[in-house]
Order: structure tokens, then sequence, then C-alpha cells
């Protein structure tokens, strides 16, 4: 069973954040399979480590990784801007080879019942009801949830809620210098097409004058 991984739009994907702050329906994905050999491998060999299938994200531990260039996996990402966001329904999580696959929105939803207190299994079982499935513990989104949740045992210790929340203000900080390296670059852009809005030198309080008595 393998963490992290599925599929979007037909396409393989790594999910990164299974969520954005602030936007719980949206998450973050890699395409792998678009990526440069030495970043592609990179990124592989953390996902199958023992720190990336322990992750609740896998932003955890590729923060903690350093590639073969050098810079911190989760660092390039950003820089190279290969991280995209789109819809958690979108994402149908792929737990082990040949399994039918559940929607990221769906495990998301099992998880945040987990890491509340409520009774998870309720609601996998209401959910599998529906698709008339007779155990809900063997279902791929029964699966996918449990194989996400820390120590498999279907709670969340405070050091795993304390990593997510971690991880979270990582990627808004990531996020915010993201958007402010990008205003710069379209500062320079038009400063360079128009010279009058390139910013003006600022100025210093003049030197007090000296007294002399």
């Amino acid at each position: 069973m393998m963490k992290h991984v599925g599929r979007h739009n037909d396409k393989k994907c790594v999910v990164v954040f299974r969520e954005v702050p602030s936007e719980e329906h949206m998450a973050l994905v890699i395409y792998p399979d678009t990526l440069p050999t030495h970043f592609h491998d990179d990124l592989m060999n953390c996902l199958q480590s023992d720190a990336g299938q322990n992750a609740n994200n896998l932003a955890d531990a590729l923060h903690r990784t350093t590639g073969t260039d050098g810079r911190v996996l989760l660092n390039a990402i950003h820089e190279q801007r290969w991280m995209k966001k789109v819809r958690t329904q979108d994402v149908i999580m792929i737990p082990q080879p040949n399994s039918p696959g559940a929607q990221l929105s769906e495990i998301n939803e099992i998880i945040r019942g987990m890491e509340a207190g409520t009774e998870a299994a309720a609601k996998m079982a209401e959910m599998d009801a529906q698709a008339g499935m007779a155990d809900p513990v063997k279902t791929a989104a029964g699966q996918a949830a449990a194989a996400a949740v820390a120590g498999g045992d279907g709670a969340l210790g405070d050091a795993d809620i304390a990593r997510n929340m971690a991880s979270q203000a990582e990627q808004m900080k990531a996020e915010a210098n993201g958007l402010l390296a990008e205003a710069d670059r379209m500062m320079a852009e038009a400063a360079a097409l128009d010279p009058s809005l390139a910013p003006k030198p600022k100025r210093g309080r003049p030197a007090k004058a000296k007294v002399v008595a």
C-alpha cells in the first residue's frame, strides 16, 4: 500500500498537501511524469521512504529532504512552480495497484473525523452502503484513509497534529514568498516597458546639524 499517490484528469499525481489552508476543497499536487529525471527520482525516493510514508502530508518529508542538486525538495518544487492546486474531488487516490481508488475529498472527510475524535467507521459504512459494498473496512476509501493516518490506529496524537499545523504554516509562508517574488518580477517587467514605473529611491532624513557650543 502506497500513500500520497493518485490520479488527476487521467494523469498520475503525487499529493503534496491533502488540503490547502482555508480551502479544504483544494489540494496541492505534482505530476511526477513531467519532471526532469533527476528530480523525479528524488521525489519518488522521498515518497517511498519511511519518512514519506509516515508523513500525514508528503510536504513534511519533502521539507526535510535535500535533492541531488543540493536544494530542499519542497523549496525546489515551489521555485520551479511544479505544484498545482486542484480540487480534492477530482483527485482519485490509489493506495495499491488495481484498486478502484477513492476521491481525496472523501478521504479527507474521514481523516477530519478521526482527528476530531468522532466515529469514522460510521461514515465509511454509510459511504460504502450507498455504493453497495458489504465490508467498509476493505473499501478503497477506508484503506486510503487508514493509510493516511499516522500509526494506522485511526487516531492522531499531539505530535501528528503539530506536524500537520507546522506543514500548513510552512505552506502559507511559501505561498506568500512566491506571491512576493511574482510581484517583484512583474514590477521589474513593467519598469522595463515603462521606466517611469521604476521604484523611486527612498530619501533618507537629512542629518541634523551639530550645534557647536
